[in-house]
């Protein structure tokens, strides 16, 4: 009996490690299956709510640039549309039943209703995963304190350089009008203006106006006396229905019908009618928290990086809006980005110009080949000259027999010996080695020796 429990003990015993092998094998495949890295995001609010698009395609572009093979994930929890404590809790059940058995090399939350939730449930959750966050509006770094494996970006809006903007560019301003939402966003983004605003209570007055419907908006701004500036930056607005406006829908229609210059603090809303600001570039934000998300995945940990980065804003401007209201580019702060800016006059011309080289290249190519035909008729006309004269010569040569050497000739008789050892007669032997003819003739002193031979010549003194 001892013998047969201490075999079955040892069996049990061989199962378990076979099974703990077999088990860590599986998990093992299954966290490094082709080296992916998994992520998660978590965005506040909803697809197509430009600002946090901006985002996700900014971070995205970033991170499968240098970590192609990263499988991301991403949850919308629709703040924009829900609230309240019932809808935080069934988001946090929703989140545990879907993820809580899942592994994620690294959470991602996009603005601030995702970085509450992880901020609250992370390790309930996600097991303590390390985080990278952005889009938090005007962050408290305090949330951070004794906080492990977090890291983010404060999207803080540069209010106060764009007050001193504003008063450079319209120096008469006595009244700025603030537009905000009654959201949590929105009430973190008035307090910090509010902040910023404190440098100038002396110099012009300001009036905020939050949560009114859009149908009242349109109507205050249309009140409005020159000296006042708006300052748009409220994420929706509702009309009197209560039904909600998109940020940009709502500037629009607020834009339309201002008289009075309108700037923000976001640059999804330049081309909707603000003139512009130092803005917040959210697809730049995104691409900031990738390039951080990268360096975890590589393998730094968050402890060795600042644990908040500062917003990447710019300084943009809508050249369209600035026309409207005689804004000079000069007044701009210097590597200002400029939106819908016409093109100078080379490009505004580009088609005329392209058309008139086009034409005068043209032009030019076939004076080339009219030339080059012209060139190639003389040149046969030439060569067909050459060709008739080198004819010309070759016959005069075949009928001229060249006389060459030394010609053994009679000092006496002037008779000329040939190859055959044959003497002839000078004109015979011509006449054989050339094409010349002979006519014989007596020369005058030829004549006068014949004369004296023959007695001739009359030698009396009367002649």
């Amino acid at each position: 009996m001892v013998i047969a429990n201490t075999i079955a003990w040892r069996f049990m015993l061989l199962w378990a490690l076979i099974s703990v092998f077999i088990m860590n094998s599986i998990a093992t495949a299954e966290t490094s299956e082709s080296g992916k890295k998994k992520v998660l995001i978590l965005n506040s609010y909803h697809s197509g709510y430009k600002g946090s698009d901006d985002i996700l395609i900014g971070f995205r572009d970033t991170l499968l640039k240098s970590l192609p093979d990263t499988e991301l994930h991403i949850e919308y929890l629709d703040s924009k549309n829900f609230s309240g404590a019932e809808f935080d809790r069934k988001v946090f059940e929703m989140l545990r039943f879907k993820y809580q058995r899942h592994h994620f090399d690294l959470i991602v939350s996009t603005d601030d209703y995702a970085f509450d939730i992880l901020e609250k449930n992370r390790n309930g959750i996600f097991g303590g995963a390390p985080v990278v966050f952005c889009g938090t509006n005007s962050f408290d770094r305090s949330r951070l304190s004794g906080v492990r494996d977090m890291i983010g970006i404060d999207e803080r809006p540069s209010f106060l350089d764009t007050l001193d903007l504003i008063f450079g560019i319209h120096p008469d301003t006595s009244n700025i009008v603030v537009i905000h939402d009654n959201s949590i966003t929105g009430q973190l983004n008035s307090r910090e203006f509010s902040q910023a605003s404190g440098r100038f209570i002396g110099r012009a007055k300001f009036t905020y106006l939050a949560g009114l419907p859009l149908e009242e908006l349109v109507s205050r701004v249309r009140e409005l006396q020159p000296g006042s500036v708006i300052i748009y930056f409220a994420s929706f607005v509702e009309d009197g229905n209560g039904e909600r406006i998109s940020s940009g829908d709502a500037l629009q229609a607020v834009a339309a019908a201002s008289g009075m210059p309108v700037y923000g603090g976001w640059e999804f809303n330049l081309g909707k009618g603000i003139i512009g600001g130092r803005l917040i570039n959210l697809y730049e934000h995104g691409s900031l928290a990738g390039t951080l998300a990268i360096r975890i995945l590589k393998g730094e940990t968050p402890a060795t990086l600042p644990n908040l980065s500062p917003s990447p804003n710019q300084y943009m401007f809508d050249y369209a809006a600035m026309d409207r209201f005689g804004v000079s580019e000069k007044l701009l702060p210097p590597e200002s980005i400029i939106i819908n800016k016409p093109p100078g006059i080379i490009m505004s011309h580009r088609v005329e110009i392209l058309a008139t080289i086009s034409v005068a290249l043209f032009a030019g190519l076939v004076s080339i080949f009219l030339q080059l035909v012209k060139s190639r008729t003389n040149l046969k006309e030439r060569r067909d000259e050459l060709t008739r004269r080198n004819y010309e010569l070759e016959q005069a040569l075949s009928n001229v027999r060249q006389l060459e050497g030394i010609i053994p000739i009679c000092m006496y008789c002037k008779s000329i010996r040939d190859d055959k050892e044959s003497w002839q007669q000078l004109e015979t032997y011509i006449s054989k080695h050339s094409e010349a003819m002979f006519s014989h003739g007596v020369c005058p002193e030829c004549t006068k020796k014949m004369k004296q031979d023959f007695g001739m010549l009359d030698n009396s003194p009367n002649h």
